[in-house]
């Protein structure tokens, strides 16, 4: 059997990382060939906008993980009131 076939998480893994590679290259050279106005100055970084989706993706998780630990309902919660409606 292929190795690929048998375990695809490693290929997913290999093609996630070299996308963002040849994402972050064209978008080195993109950047670097057309002229922008930014209204601040750290918008002119390399890889700004990229880098601000990543950790804006990774605070959006973190939120959402933390607010699932207050809303988390017992296994049993459906079955509790339908005891008590009786």
């Amino acid at each position: 059997m292929n190795r690929f076939r048998r375990y695809p998480r490693k290929l997913m893994w290999r093609l996630y990382f070299v996308c963002m590679a040849v994402s972050l290259v064209l978008d080195a050279l993109w950047l670097h060939s057309h002229a922008f106005h930014y209204h601040f100055s750290f918008q002119y970084f390399p890889e700004f906008f990229a880098l601000f989706g990543l950790f804006g993706c990774m605070l959006l998780i973190l939120i959402a993980k933390g607010i699932g630990h207050f809303i988390v309902a017992d296994e049993d919660y459906y079955k509790d009131k339908s005891r008590s409606q009786k």
